[in-house]
């Protein structure tokens, strides 16, 4: 956990997204073969855009406490191909672009929305 930012520390200390929110429509996972992280997001639509999310996560402390910040960024965007490019513009906006250490962590996130996605 050293070195993560304040923001990721609450979300791997207070996950609040832990599992499928009711009614998920689309879930998807991604995999980091180099370090073993895993993270599998889910997402609940309404009117095209995402309602609620929730995920899963196993690795290290920032893909998980990255998968908790996502699932608390993703309300209202649309549910579209660009969704994982604006999730991370949100991100970015939001929390600040993340330490070079966490990158990985980020884009991990945005493949498995991405992987989302293809279901639909």
């Amino acid at each position: 956990m050293r070195g993560l930012p304040e923001a990721l520390r609450e979300h791997f200390l207070s996950d609040r997204y832990v599992g499928r929110p009711p009614g998920h429509q689309f879930e998807g996972e991604a995999r980091n073969a180099a370090c073993g992280d895993h993270v599998v997001i889910f997402l609940a639509v309404e009117q095209g855009r995402v309602s609620a999310a929730g995920f899963k996560a196993r690795g290290c402390p920032a893909s998980m406490a990255m998968a908790s910040a996502t699932c608390s960024l993703l309300e209202g965007l649309t549910v579209d191909e660009g969704l994982p490019q604006a999730f991370v513009a949100r991100y970015e906006s939001a929390l600040g672009a993340p330490p070079a250490a966490h990158r990985h962590a980020l884009a991990l996130c945005s493949e498995a929305l991405g992987a989302a996605l293809a279901q639909g």
